[in-house]
């Protein structure tokens, strides 16, 4: 079956550069400029394997795009690709639904590389129809729906985040390590930072923390990684 990928680029030259090498990779792409056809399309389209999405688009951003795909019950992991590289964009692009993110200029390989590593942990990701679920506390986690129940009121998590608090959960009471995480969960391409990990750690802890300043399931360890504690 042939993985589909819808791309939202306003750059008309870029765009179709990204649109013939992705499709010189065996995907199907659907290119839109802006994020109000990307919508209807996504609705009417789908379903997509990955969402490649502009930060900066006309109109409408790419951040409130994200929003709305999460908020419409796309679970299809987006790359967010932007000129705004600053820890505080960082962490906005993640906490509004993003798996991963790529700073403009970008080298076209490692962009296709981040393509696959994100294909990979979507193909990976579990479908049998049982329940796959944590219960840390008040809060239930189906890694399957990528959901996580808090007190009554159901929050969607993104893929990344499902698979870190997964492995997390898996070694509960244990340490791991950031290299570990980036191993297991990004695939150890060189070019993925740890501070990438860092990022999904705040956004868990501001879900799933009663005080994201005071973690009390998520620990870090010193110089070494996290522990959830259970």
């Amino acid at each position: 079956m042939t993985t589909r990928i819808l791309l939202v680029e306003d750059d008309e030259s870029l765009a179709l550069g990204l649109e013939f090498n992705l499709r010189s990779e065996g995907y199907e792409v659907l290119n839109f400029p802006d994020a109000e056809t990307a919508a209807v399309a996504a609705d009417s389209k789908g379903p997509f394997d990955l969402f490649i999405l502009d930060w900066m688009l006309p109109g409408r951003d790419g951040l409130s795009l994200m929003r709305d795909l999460r908020a419409a019950g796309h679970t299809a992991p987006v790359l967010l690709l932007t000129a705004r590289d600053s820890r505080e964009d960082i962490v906005a692009g993640l906490d509004s639904g993003a798996d991963d993110y790529l700073a403009k200029p970008f080298d076209l390989n490692i962009l296709l590389a981040r393509v696959r590593s994100l294909l990979r942990g979507r193909a990976a990701r579990p479908r049998a129809s049982a329940p796959d679920e944590a219960v840390l506390g008040d809060i239930r986690v189906d890694f399957n729906a990528l959901t996580a129940e808090i007190r009554g009121h159901k929050h969607r998590l993104t893929y990344k985040e499902a698979q870190i608090l997964k492995l997390l959960w898996e070694r509960r009471n244990q340490v791991v390590t950031r290299e570990e995480l980036l191993q297991k969960i990004w695939g150890v391409e060189g070019f993925i930072q740890s501070r990438t990990v860092d990022n999904h750690i705040v956004q868990l802890r501001k879900l799933i923390e009663a005080d994201p300043k005071k973690p009390r399931i998520i620990l870090s360890i010193h110089g070494s990684g996290y522990k959830l504690v259970n």
